[in-house]
């Protein structure tokens, strides 16, 4: 068993989540990464393709969560940390919630309320680089 989010290794960690999300906009997706960690090894990262692919359910997330299963072989990420620029949809809570991933740092909130009862969420840093990245992306989308 691995100790949490101990918090020296965040920001790491949510960096690369933020290097993911930028990713995104080359497709013209909304810029969200997420990073999955197991007891300090990167295990995987991944950026939103829903635009890129046209599969609805392209998340960071299902991207990263996918990227995981297959690295471990197992669809059981107990041991695993979720870092992700934006607080996950419900959708993606089902999935982390399905793959056992028991936290969830994020870096900034979403407008709708998710309802876990199982997952530990913890709000991060970098909610205004999120804010802005998000913010700049709609913005252009409005033009």
């Amino acid at each position: 068993m691995c100790a949490f989010y101990m918090g020296d290794g965040m920001n790491k960690y949510m960096e690369l989540a933020f290097k993911e999300a930028e990713k995104s906009l080359k497709y013209d997706d909304v810029p969200v990464g997420a990073v999955i960690v197991e007891c300090g090894k990167i295990i995987a990262k991944a950026h939103n393709t829903k635009e890129k692919k046209q599969i609805v359910i392209n998340h960071a997330e299902i991207n990263a969560i996918k990227k995981a299963c297959k690295k471990k072989k197992n669809w059981y990420l107990n041991n695993c940390e979720l870092y992700v620029t934006l607080e996950p949809c419900k959708m993606c809570m089902g999935a982390i919630e399905q793959a056992h991933i028991k936290t969830v740092i994020y870096a900034t909130s979403r407008n709708e309320k998710n309802a876990s009862s199982t997952v530990k969420l913890i709000k991060g840093e970098g909610s205004e680089k999120s804010q802005k990245m998000l913010k700049t992306f709609f913005e252009n989308k409005r033009k």
